[in-house]
């Protein structure tokens, strides 16, 4: 299992919400749940699947933990450290 990074947030890193893999806060929620920033929020608009995706609060409060990433059984959120940093 990959070790979740501990780093500084600050915009620093990118957080992507794969919406089509994704079955919603509703119906799933675990990326809600696991994230210490609390930045995954409700969403009006439905995928094609008609789940309800998250979308992100402000990103610039992402610390890069990737607990997010590491426990979405849909492996429906990525997050990578930005390179314009």
């Amino acid at each position: 299992m990959a070790k979740a990074k501990k780093q500084g947030g600050a915009g620093k890193f990118k957080v992507t919400i794969i919406r089509e893999s994704c079955k919603g806060l509703d119906d799933c929620g675990i990326c809600r749940h696991v994230c210490p920033a609390e930045l995954f929020t409700a969403c009006a608009q439905m995928n094609r699947a008609g789940y309800l995706p998250p979308k992100i609060a402000d990103e610039k409060a992402c610390s890069g933990c990737q607990n997010c990433m590491i426990h979405c059984p849909d492996f429906a959120v990525v997050v990578q450290e930005r390179q314009d940093q």
